[in-house]
């Protein structure tokens, strides 16, 4: 027998030589199992082990897969046979399904067993797996199953509830339990090496659980009540608004004068503070000629401010200079700004 295919979630065995005589196992670790699967099996034929013992003693067992639940079995009965030409032989794949630990389960395990992990980094593999199921029974965690927690499935044509490749199946499994005891830990569904990383690290992922399909669901809302609602929500005040600067401090920039660039910076600057205080105050419905608009000390009408005095016509030649823009251009660039607002 030779472990093929070994990954967290799976262990592939094959092949398997013919039984020995005499005890159907030979290491604690299959004893273990097959005790807990059926008392009578050592001895009696009214068992379905007794029943299978002598077929599991020459049966071709391929391979055999093992999964966290599942059993999976493939067995050769054309050994030695040479079938006729063009004509099937059906070969039996006995699958066996045993219900696996739940999350809570595991999680008790762990717990009671932690306080052991200094002995069984020591300790034999069989040895382990004995701690393991004694510590587990003393708490009511059976990590070996019964013969009735199983469920088994064949293509054979036996009415029997366990037929003799299923019960093969289990018997060989008992011999991957002699080799790797600690496969009966996939087997119920807990990869070892995460069982034991649970052991040294009480926050290792395995043992943190999420299950979503328990989480309650949101409750259900309409987009109209949705709207209504966030119309009608208290929304937080905005942030307290700076003074205005009276005369911003501005670099050069070639092309145009100091004083027109401070100019139209200062009142670049004013029109937006009064932008920023008419939102404060509440107000919404702003005309667009408005925003442009500063309001006098005084509460009365709002009054554009005054820019310095500089001719129109060195305005314009100044933004010419800087921008490389024609009259025409220029001109348009400003009816857009305007549409704009």
């Amino acid at each position: 027998m030779t472990l093929t295919d070994h990954n967290p979630h799976r262990m592939r065995f094959t092949p398997f030589d013919p039984l020995p005589g005499g005890e159907l196992c030979e290491g604690a670790g299959g004893r273990l199992w097959l005790e807990a699967l059926s008392p009578q099996a050592r001895g009696t034929v009214k068992s379905p082990f007794g029943r299978a013992r002598a077929y599991a003693r020459t049966a071709a067992v391929t391979h055999l897969v093992i999964e966290p639940g599942i059993i999976r079995c493939w067995i050769n009965e054309t050994t030695g046979i040479t079938p006729a030409p063009r004509t099937y032989v059906p070969q039996p794949n006995p699958t066996i399904h045993i219900p696996v630990l739940d999350h809570g389960q595991w999680r008790d395990l762990t717990v009671i067993t932690r306080h052991l992990t200094d002995r069984l980094v020591r300790m034999p593999a069989e040895d382990v797996l004995q701690e393991l199921v004694v510590a587990g029974a003393r708490n009511g965690l059976r990590l070996l199953p019964a013969l009735g927690q199983c469920r088994a499935s064949c293509g054979c044509s036996s009415r029997s509830a366990w037929c003799k490749h299923a019960a093969t199946a289990l018997i060989q499994v008992a011999r991957c339990l002699d080799a790797m005891p600690l496969v009966l830990l996939l087997l119920r569904g807990r990869p070892p090496v995460d069982f034991f990383a649970g052991l040294q690290d009480p926050d290792h992922p395995s043992l943190q659980h999420h299950d979503h399909r328990h989480a309650p669901l949101p409750p259900v809302t309409s987009a109209h009540i949705a709207f209504h609602d966030g119309e009608q929500a208290t929304r937080p005040p905005l942030p307290p608004i700076v003074s205005s600067p009276d005369q911003p401090v501005v670099p050069g920039v070639r092309g145009f004068a100091d004083h027109s660039l401070a100019g139209l910076a200062s009142d670049t600057a004013r029109r937006a503070h009064s932008l920023l205080r008419t939102l404060t105050e509440g107000v919404t419905t702003a005309r667009p000629t408005d925003i442009f608009a500063e309001a006098e000390p005084g509460g009365g009408s709002p009054v554009s401010p005054q820019l310095p005095q500089i001719p129109l016509q060195q305005r314009l030649r100044e933004l010419q200079e800087a921008t490389g823009m024609t009259k025409a251009e220029l001109a348009q660039a400003v009816r857009d700004w305007g549409l704009n607002g």
